[in-house]
């Protein structure tokens, strides 16, 4: 079997999920995946190898790069920006850098600019928790997985990503970055911010007495719509702040569907609400069909 010697670096959520999935073997693959970690904190790491979701550790970025034929970086997208255009250099020949970034347009343009092999990945997947002991084996399982590479990316480097993910069960999807930019604003960002201003507009109440209530009131359907606005406010920022453009014109889409509801109850007209919602829920169902949720 060939192998790969996978770095990743950040050990994360979502990075430990990776590494436990590819450890615990939920797929069969033709290839075979050495795993080695990096973090700042070097306990996190140590833990990681005595769980046994890692063969090893790289001490420092640079013997990170130094070691991986696949580098992913699971980190901030700011810092992902950074480490590509300080340690790239450090990469062997062969070897092939990706990320999970929920932005790629300007992690795109810090790879161009540093001439770094480079093949973008964002997996649609993840929970409301962070840090590395909350990681979910299995958690890529039936999960879509964009994989964005640049213009010019050499084919084998772009199969390459695509058998990482596919070895845990992910379904791969070629995008180029703007397009995603785009979409991802749609599907992920705008979603997010509607949940933070629902539980804002619900929960943040002065009057002690009807804030009671409110708790009281808010049961699974609330629940269920705000469960993402409890993850991390700082990475939002930096997700937001590296996707305004394309935020704004989702947002702009969200506002005309919710303006067009908004004057339909004002007017009193409840068949057109009723025939809307029931569009809504067709979609849904389509979706859900789509998806096998």
């Amino acid at each position: 079997m060939a192998e790969e010697r996978l770095v990743i670096v950040g050990l994360g959520m979502l990075a430990m999920s990776l590494a436990s999935s590819l450890k615990l073997g939920r797929r069969k693959e033709e290839k075979n995946y050495k795993v080695y970690g990096y973090a700042r904190r070097k306990e996190v790491a140590e833990k990681a190898v005595k769980d046994g979701y890692l063969d090893g550790i790289c001490a420092t970025p640079e013997e990170a790069f130094r070691t991986g034929s696949i580098i992913i970086l699971t980190l901030p997208v700011p810092v992902i920006c950074e480490f590509i255009k300080k340690y790239s250099s450090y990469m062997q020949k062969d070897a092939v850098l990706t990320d999970i970034g929920s932005v790629k347009g300007c992690i795109e343009d810090a790879a161009m600019e540093a001439e770094a092999a480079f093949i973008g990945s964002h997996p649609m997947a993840g929970t409301e928790l962070s840090g590395p002991d909350a990681l979910v084996p299995g958690i890529y399982d039936n999960a879509s997985i964009f994989i964005v590479p640049p213009e010019g990316a050499e084919e084998n480097n772009i199969i390459r990503i695509e058998d990482l993910w596919k070895a845990v069960g992910g379904k791969t999807l070629r995008i180029g970055a703007k397009e995603h930019d785009s979409l991802v604003a749609h599907t992920s960002h705008v979603p997010h911010i509607i949940s933070s201003a629902l539980a804002l507009s619900v929960l943040d109440e002065e009057d002690e007495k009807l804030k009671a209530q409110r708790f009281a009131g808010a049961a699974s359907g609330f629940r269920d719509t705000i469960r993402v606005a409890a993850s991390s406010p700082r990475m939002w920022k930096e997700i937001l702040s590296n996707n305004r453009e394309a935020v704004l014109e989702a947002l702009e889409d969200h506002e005309k569907r919710y303006y067009r509801m908004k004057k339909m109850i004002e007017e009193n007209d409840f068949d057109a609400f009723e025939k809307e919602f029931a569009y809504g829920g067709e979609l849904i169902r389509e979706w859900r069909k789509a998806k096998k949720c």
